[in-house]
């Protein structure tokens, strides 16, 4: 039920885009909007995928030095 729910979410952004499209006056707004959604998004996943962290650095308050207590 969920999938259908972002279909219709999808079909109705889509059918908008199309409207505002079609006026001249409201492009220029729709593309500002688009590459500033766009630079978000990115902006968003490189925060969250850590982009630049060392893949195996460990935690650095782990004091694990291999004894079991």
């Amino acid at each position: 039920m969920r999938d259908t729910g972002l279909l219709g979410v999808g079909v109705v952004l889509g059918w908008l885009a199309s409207k505002t499209w079609s006026d001249p006056s409201c492009q220029l707004g729709l593309a500002v909007f688009l590459i500033a959604a766009a630079v978000m998004t990115l902006g968003f996943l490189l925060a969250v995928v850590g982009h630049g962290r060392d893949p195996d650095a460990g935690d650095p308050d782990d004091e694990d030095n291999g004894h079991q207590p």
